[in-house]
């Protein structure tokens, strides 16, 4: 038998299957690291990074993108009114008015976020219990808690992806 002793093996490898939802466990602790040193950027960072695996979930709610380009641009405007801030006082650039009117927007877009927030919790729950008809409807139904989800925002919501999207090998 004349075989190339440099071809791909044709035997399947052990290797796990990926996850088809595009999801990875993280760890708990090293976001709160991750958050702490990049002084809050890591949160914006954490929704786009997860939108497109979260769309994918078995889930009929989705994720749109304009909530979290909102966020993002408020966040980049608060950076630089802290900046500004850090000149002059910032009621004398833009009027008693205008920091209103940035705090409103803050506000707004905070609900936006919360919104946001127990949208993903809702898509978990979907995604993670069984439909009729499967095989594993002796599975109870998974319900997140709200008070966990709006307390703890994006560490509750992976810490639920870690356990019901994302299995260990």
């Amino acid at each position: 038998m004349d075989t190339n002793p440099y071809a791909a093996p044709t035997a399947r490898v052990a290797d796990p299957e990926p996850n088809p939802y595009g999801l990875k466990r993280r760890g708990l602790v090293m976001m709160i690291v991750f958050m702490i040193l990049t002084l809050g950027v890591y949160y914006p960072v954490w929704w786009f990074r997860r939108r497109a695996g979260l769309n994918r979930l078995n889930s009929s709610k989705k994720l749109a993108a304009w909530p979290l380009v909102l966020f993002a641009a408020l966040f980049a405007v608060q950076v630089a009114v802290g900046v500004i801030d850090g000149i002059t006082p910032i009621a004398e650039v833009i009027g008693s008015g205008g920091v209103l009117l940035l705090n409103l927007l803050q506000l707004a877009v905070g609900i936006l976020m919360l919104v946001q927030t127990f949208r993903v919790k809702d898509m978990i729950e979907d995604h993670a219990t069984p439909t009729e008809g499967s095989v594993l409807m002796s599975v109870e139904q998974v319900n997140l808690s709200g008070l966990m989800t709006f307390f703890f925002s994006i560490f509750y919501l992976q810490w639920a992806i870690n356990r019901y999207v994302v299995t260990r090998r």
